[in-house]
């Protein structure tokens, strides 16, 4: 009898408060609901301004894009070189076909030794006469050639990289959890070393170690540390890269992996084009300063460090952390 009683007490006591609680909402639902809109609006408000953001971001990239391949363009023009009008591509095929004939009276016809202007050194005697001599143009060429020696140094293990080749003997990993901690570790340090790379190159004494103002001033001491330094970023990404290749993951993870190896290796790549262009520079110099009277303007080069795949990545490794 007691129980009976109980039940049909609490019975009654949650009747009530249901009741209660529909006269709450009835009362106050239009705060309720106007409550929710706000909600609901600050997180499609928080959505709108990061995609706007992301547009803008998108937009100043395309924007500097276009910028360094306006002044690459104004380059080739500049040089008569035949990628400004064909393209790298169809300039390597016409080329081929028919090499361009040097004109009477152009600069291929001028005599070299009549003009004294900087060119890449490749041994340590032509470093050497470089510093000595102090030509035209000597501190970006003594910058180049540093860069292209340091590069040279380690080009079986770049092949590796782009080639995406992994040891036979490496660290085995099956777990998904465990790959993903070292995946990330991976991707964090190559974000921070990117990141100090963008500070290396943005200091001002980068530039002004480059650019002395004076025709034959320059410390060629300081560009041969600022290129080494530089170049020791590179060294830090290509060792990055070959301890993601020796990650042995279970065969099921084993693409995530060789993602994680292509991002890297991007940044790699960044490298390889910048020295490329640079040395493009430094090898049009002549046809640059023989008839220049004072300075030229020869655009922008950038060091382009390409991390766009780092969120695809990323959320692979979410995924396979869980």
């Amino acid at each position: 009898m007691a129980r009976g009683n109980s039940d049909s007490g609490s019975g009654f006591a949650a009747v009530f408060l249901l009741m209660l609680v529909i006269g709450f909402i009835v009362t106050y639902i239009w705060w309720i609901v106007g409550a929710a809109a706000v909600v609901g609006l600050f997180f499609v408000g928080r959505a709108l301004v990061r995609q706007a953001d992301e547009r803008r971001e998108l937009a100043a990239a395309r924007e500097e894009e276009l910028k360094l391949r306006a002044d690459r363009h104004m380059r080739w023009t500049i040089a008569g070189d035949s990628r400004a009008v064909y393209g790298p591509e169809g300039a390597s095929a016409t080329d081929a076909l028919s090499p361009p004939p040097a004109l009477p009276g152009s600069d291929e016809d001028v005599d070299d030794d009549s003009v004294a202007v900087a060119t890449m050194a490749t041994t340590a005697d032509g470093l050497a006469t470089l510093v000595r001599e102090k030509p035209p143009g000597w501190t970006w060429a003594l910058f180049a050639s540093v860069l292209v020696e340091r590069r040279n140094n380690v080009l079986p293990r770049l092949r590796d990289s782009e080639l995406g080749f992994s040891p036979s003997v490496g660290v085995p990993v099956y777990s998904g959890t465990e790959l993903a901690r070292i995946l990330f570790g991976f991707v964090d340090e190559m974000l921070s070393t990117a990141r100090q790379i963008d500070d290396f190159m943005a200091a001002p004494a980068f530039m002004a170690t480059l650019n002395p103002g004076d025709e034959h001033g320059g410390d060629a001491e300081a560009i041969e540390h600022v290129a080494n330094r530089l170049m020791d970023y590179h060294d830090r990404l290509l060792e990055l890269s070959e301890r993601c290749r020796r990650v042995t993951p279970s065969s099921y993870y084993g693409d995530v992996v060789a993602e994680c190896a292509r991002v890297i290796n991007r940044l790699l790549q960044g490298y390889r084009d910048f020295i490329a262009e640079l040395v493009d520079v430094v090898e049009a110099l002549p046809k640059f300063l023989r008839h220049a009277d004072g300075d030229i303007h020869l655009g922008s080069l950038a060091l382009d460090l390409d991390i766009k795949g780092v969120s695809h990545l990323t959320k692979r490794l979410d995924a396979i952390s869980r």
